[in-house]
């Protein structure tokens, strides 16, 4: 009786959430962000299986640094050249329109990898947690429902081995895309920006 009385004295945009919330996210919302994960992993797997030179940087530019980061960043739980790729892309890549090399790296491989965690996310937004049984990944979802914002800027922010667990766990929570995606390019673009400042910072001191 409790629980009706307390159904009965909701608003009506009150009663829309919670019906929302029972009902679980859109199926067409799901199949999308689902599909967009599959297609992602297998440009992934394709990236890797051919290889990826991050001595070649000089040669791809930013296209190359972009791509290698959006798929490093697409590649759940698996080791990648994205970081050498920032710390090299400082040290290799040239100045433009007069703005130091590291800045534009910054950029471009923020926005790539903040790309690529939209497949962590929507493998859990779809409620396919393939690593639910992780005693870190029940930490970090903890994380999530009390303080997501935070817990994905500091995730983004910090070069760290539980970056994709959080973004399963921010798709598995529901937080809205659009916060999901300026929290996590604000990060990694502040990321990459230290990490590529010194790889040229290391790349001078050794007089190359």
């Amino acid at each position: 009786m409790a629980a009706l009385d307390s159904v009965e004295t909701m608003s009506l945009p009150e009663k829309q959430a919670a019906e929302a919330k029972r009902r679980g996210p859109p199926r067409l919302e799901v199949a999308l962000l689902l599909g967009i994960a599959v297609i992602m992993t297998a440009f992934t797997v394709a990236f890797f299986y051919f290889g990826a030179d991050v001595s070649e940087l000089r040669t791809y530019g930013y296209a190359g640094l972009f791509l290698i980061n959006l798929l490093g960043a697409a590649s759940i739980l698996l080791p990648s050249p994205a970081a050498a790729s920032v710390f090299g892309g400082g040290a290799f890549l040239h100045d433009f329109l007069g703005i130091p090399a590291f800045f534009w790296v910054g950029l471009v491989a923020g926005l790539g990898e903040t790309i690529g965690e939209f497949t962590g996310y929507a493998a859990g937004y779809g409620g396919r947690v393939i690593v639910q049984d992780r005693p870190e990944y029940a930490r970090v979802h903890r994380w999530m429902e009390r303080h997501g914002v935070i817990t994905m800027f500091v995730m983004s922010v910090i070069p760290n081995p539980l970056f994709d667990l959080a973004g399963v766990a921010a798709g598995a929570v529901q937080m809205p895309v659009g916060r999901f995606f300026v929290t996590v390019l604000v990060g990694k673009v502040i990321k990459d920006w230290y990490m590529a400042a010194l790889g040229e910072l290391g790349i001078r001191l050794v007089g190359l």
